[in-house]
């Protein structure tokens, strides 16, 4: 069985380009900004402006979340091939809740942050156990729905540093510590 590792989390509210370490996130990053050009102050890019054909740059490397209830909880209307080839289990559907606890924990206090700040969040971490990579690093960023709240979040997820030596180990079902 791996050993545990801490989260580790870091999170960094509102980041610049100087801030994220993979060129990829950056891009995403740049590519949220010119979807605000011409919008208002306070205003986000409606959900309907999320294009995969112009996101092919991360493509495998994105999940598209939907919130629940308010941020009660979040679900994953897309969880990219290489993030579930990665992890070994694709969460497509499903909630962020069905996730690890501690993960699912912390991760909903930050994407909870993104729907009340309505800016772009960068975080870090490593994952518990079953997951062979040294960290993740994860830019999430706000669109509106009609109404103008944020109604969807795009989020890029990369592996930082390197995928660790091991057996590749299959994620118990379900999820838990």
């Amino acid at each position: 069985m791996p050993l545990e590792r801490p989260l580790n989390p870091f999170v960094k509210e509102a980041p610049d380009a100087s801030d994220i370490s993979d060129p990829r996130l950056v891009q995403l990053l740049s590519h949220w900004a010119g979807l605000n050009t011409g919008l208002g102050p306070g205003e986000l890019p409606p959900a309907t402006r999320i294009d995969p054909l112009q996101l092919g740059f991360i493509l495998g490397w994105l999940m598209v979340i939907d919130p629940i209830d308010g941020g009660a909880d979040f679900r994953y209307r897309l969880y990219g091939s290489n993030i579930a080839a990665t992890t070994g289990r694709d969460l497509t559907g499903l909630k962020v809740s069905d996730s690890f606890p501690l993960f699912a924990d912390w991760t909903r206090e930050v994407y909870r942050s993104v729907l009340s700040q309505r800016r772009p969040v960068l975080t870090r971490h490593s994952p518990r156990r079953y997951v062979r990579v040294d960290q993740w690093e994860r830019l999430i960023l706000p669109f509106a729905d009609r109404d103008g709240s944020v109604g969807r979040l795009l989020i890029g997820a990369v592996i930082v540093g390197k995928k660790l030596e091991g057996d590749d180990v299959r994620l118990p079902w379900p999820l838990t510590e």
